[in-house]
C-alpha cells in the first residue's frame, strides 16, 4: 500500500462523518467491519451503514488503477455475502493527475458499475470548517482557495494537542500535502514563517528531508529552545520543592544559571 493510501486509511479510522455526508447526502448510523477474511485477507477502506439502511462502501485511490473495477466487484460480492445486502459503492480519487479510473465493467456476460468521484470536484467547505481535525486534514486534497487561512485553522488545533498526537497529525498533513505540490509549497512557507515548538524527528518520518529540516529548524529553533528552557526550569523548581536539594546542585544538574533559578524561587515564594 502506498504511503498516501496508508495515511488516508489511518485518517478514515476516525470516521470523517462530514465527508461521507457530502458524498452520500446521508448520515452514518453505524460503522461496519471492513475486514473480509475469505480465501485471502481483504480489508476495504470504509464500510458503513447509512440512515437509509443502505450499506456504503468507499475506496480511496491516490493513483489511477486499471484493475480497480475488478477489485470493486470483488468487494461488492464480499459485502453482499457478509451483510446480505447489495452495497452502494464509490471510489474517491485523491490524486493530482487526471482521473482515468473506470466506473465499472462491461464484459460479455457481466455489466457492473459504481461511482467515481474526484475529491477536487467537491465543495469541501464543510470539511474545512469542521471541528474534526481529520476532516480538516482530508480537506487539503480539495481546491483550497485560501491556504494560509486553512493552515492557520489546523495549526490552532495542533497547538492544543499533546506532542505525540501533534506529530502524528502533522506528519499526515505533510504526506497528503505532497499530493498537491502547490499546496505543499504553501505549507512549507507557512511553517517557515511560524515559530512553533514542534518538530518531526527524521528517523520517524520517511518524508523528512534536508529542505524541511532547514526550514523548520530556522523557524522554530528559538521558540523550541525557549520552551525547553521553561520545561527544565519548571522541573528544577519541582525537584527543589520536593527534595529540598541545594540550589547550586540542581542548577548544575539541569544546566541552568544559578541566578535565574534563585530569581524564580523568589518569585514563587519558595525561599
Amino acid at each position: 500500500m502506498g504511503m498516501y493510501d496508508k495515511t488516508l486509511r489511518e485518517l478514515f479510522q476516525d470516521i470523517p462523518y462530514k465527508l461521507i455526508k457530502l458524498l452520500t447526502n446521508q448520515n452514518i448510523i453505524k460503522v461496519l467491519d471492513s475486514h473480509f477474511p475469505k480465501v485471502e485477507e481483504r480489508e476495504a477502506d470504509l464500510v458503513v451503514e447509512l440512515e437509509s439502511g443502505d450499506i456504503f462502501h468507499l475506496e480511496i485511490q491516490s493513483v489511477n488503477d486499471n484493475y480497480m473495477p475488478k477489485r470493486m466487484l470483488y468487494y461488492y460480492l464480499l459485502i453482499d455475502k457478509v451483510y446480505k445486502k447489495e452495497p452502494i459503492q464509490m471510489v474517491l480519487y485523491v490524486g493530482e493527475k487526471n482521473n482515468t479510473i473506470k466506473s465499472g465493467l462491461n464484459l460479455k456476460n457481466l455489466t457492473y458499475s459504481y461511482q467515481v468521484v474526484n475529491i477536487q470536484d467537491i465543495d469541501c467547505k464543510e470539511l474545512i470548517d469542521s471541528d474534526s481535525i481529520n476532516d480538516n486534514i482530508i480537506a487539503i486534497l480539495c481546491n483550497i482557495k485560501n491556504p494560509n487561512s486553512f493552515f492557520e485553522k489546523i495549526n490552532q488545533k495542533l497547538i492544543n494537542l499533546n506532542n505525540k498526537e501533534r506529530e502524528n497529525y502533522l506528519r499526515k498533513l505533510i504526506i497528503l500535502a505532497r499530493l498537491r505540490p502547490n499546496i505543499y509549497k504553501s505549507l512549507e512557507s507557512f511553517y517557515k514563517e511560524k515559530k512553533m515548538p514542534f518538530i518531526i524527528e527524521p528517523k520517524n518520518d520517511p518524508l523528512y528531508n534536508k529542505g524541511w529540516n532547514e526550514a523548520w529548524n530556522e523557524a522554530w529553533s528559538e521558540a523550541w529552545s525557549e520552551a525547553e528552557e521553561k520545561r527544565k526550569l519548571k522541573d528544577a523548581l519541582l525537584v527543589i520543592k520536593e527534595f529540598n536539594l541545594p540550589i547550586e546542585v540542581v542548577a548544575q544538574k539541569f544546566g541552568l544559571d544559578t541566578k535565574v533559578l534563585l530569581d524564580n524561587l523568589n518569585q514563587n515564594n519558595m525561599i
